[in-house]
């Protein structure tokens, strides 16, 4: 079975590429690779390339949705078997409604430009293949992740931050996530899956569990409540509050994972 990536160089893209193996994807890669691909084909897809930067605006706005909205498109079009898309809850509006996988989602109660180009991909892939996976997570956690609040704490004492204290997140593995999909591509599940933990952690939490002197900032930020029973039906490592899933963390990297 012959497999592409996106995503490779950095996060959970590079954490699947090794584990996994096959082809990739990357922004730097030709036109000739692309009409290979293409013209031949591959049986799986597996898209986690995104442009995460916060500070989009008129002069960068278009590279900003080709990365994350068009590169999908592109994608889409390369003959395939199963495309597994990683998207995020941010595509949830932030209320405190419970959010599961079967609500319609109105474009006007999304925050922010990163959710609204996850909803559009998402919208793209269930268009476009027929047979796809479309995996919402929440923030995660792995050798390669790009740098994200809890790793700010575990690697500096002290550090800053730019959210409150009381801000809350939701943390998942790149292991659990590979776990995940290899179980996907085996038995060709479908549909779309929130992956996230059965519990949030505030921020000021993460730092007491590392010891950590924390200076916050003044933006609140909460991922929101999401239900993950349906994943957790299909994958029991996603049973783990956030806690645990840092507590975790934390272990693989003493152990050099």
């Amino acid at each position: 079975m012959s497999l592409l990536t996106t995503g490779v160089n950095s996060g959970l893209g590079k954490h699947l590429y090794k584990k996994l193996g096959g082809d990739f994807i990357t922004r730097d890669t030709d036109v000739e690779k692309y009409s290979r691909l293409k013209h031949n084909g591959v049986d799986q897809i597996i898209h986690c390339a995104v442009n995460s930067s916060r500070n989009v605006h008129s002069n960068n706005v278009y590279d900003y949705v080709s990365d994350n909205v068009l590169l999908t498109k592109r994608l889409t079009s390369i003959p395939h078997s199963k495309f597994i898309f990683i998207s995020s809850v941010d595509v949830y509006p932030k209320n405190r409604n419970i959010h599961d996988e079967d609500e319609i989602i109105n474009t006007d109660d999304i925050k922010g430009i990163y959710g609204m180009t996850k909803l559009i991909s998402e919208s793209i892939v269930e268009k476009h293949c027929t047979n796809y996976a479309i995996l919402r997570c929440s923030s995660l956690l792995g050798q390669y992740s790009r740098k994200n609040n809890t790793l700010k704490i575990l690697d500096a004492d002290p550090c800053e931050l730019s959210v409150t204290a009381d801000s809350l997140f939701n943390y998942v593995l790149h292991t659990d996530v590979e776990s995940l999909i290899s179980y996907i591509l085996k038995t060709d599940i479908q549909g779309i899956f929130n992956v996230a933990a059965a519990r949030n952690i505030a921020i000021s939490d993460v730092a007491k569990l590392s010891n950590k002197s924390v200076k916050y900032g003044t933006f609140h930020y909460d991922v929101g409540l999401i239900n993950n029973s349906k994943i957790t039906n299909i994958c029991k490592s996603f049973e783990k509050t956030s806690e645990q899933t840092i507590l975790q963390f934390q272990g693989e990297r003493l152990n050099g994972r």
